[in-house]
């Protein structure tokens, strides 16, 4: 008889702050990284987690976030401006070292690191990951047809125009973000 249960735990102010240290060590680390090393690294670790059998859901679903940033930055349309875009490689520049907490090859907790690590990620590119689902939202509704002439001659404007709206809105997001912590 197979039986769910849950398991919560609570990061003190100290265990975020150690975590958020690990994360800007590796933002720094990053600068001189290439960014499709990261990218290839990244998506190794989406792999083992996927094909990984005891793997725990939670962490299946954390790498989802990861799966977004990666396509954030790789997305041509979406086209992610400089500065953002530095700092979610060099976010994701953490997972690109083999060198993470705990070994991804113990079974059911590997994984623990780099899900908590994710969703210190999510938390901190909150308002990039809204612009960006945005963005895919619109562009996967914008044409009805965009097989016929007429939708594939207006799209790249529509998606221009969704991409502007969607990073202004992105940018105020961020300043009422910060200023709130004051």
């Amino acid at each position: 008889m197979s039986q769910n249960f849950k398991i919560s735990f609570a990061l003190e102010e100290s265990d975020v702050a150690y975590f958020r240290k690990i994360f800007r060590n590796a933002r720094k680390a990053a600068a001189g990284q290439d960014e499709t090393e990261i990218i290839r690294a990244v998506q190794e670790l989406i792999d083992r987690v996927r094909t990984t059998k005891k793997t725990p859901h939670f962490v299946r679903d954390a790498v989802l976030v990861l799966e977004d940033l990666v396509r954030m930055i790789q997305d041509a349309d979406y086209d992610l401006p400089k500065a953002p875009r530095a700092e979610v490689l060099g976010a994701l520049a953490y997972f690109a070292n083999p060198q993470d907490l705990i070994p991804d090859q113990i079974p059911g907790l590997g994984f623990l690191d780099d899900a908590i690590m994710i969703k210190i990620l999510e938390d901190e590119f909150k308002q990039e990951l809204w612009g960006y689902r945005q963005f895919v939202k619109f562009r996967t509704g914008a044409e009805q047809r965009p097989w016929t002439r007429v939708a594939k001659g207006r799209l790249p404007e529509r998606l221009e125009e969704q991409r502007k709206k969607i990073r202004g809105d992105v940018d105020r997001k961020k300043r009422e973000r910060r200023f709130a912590w004051w």
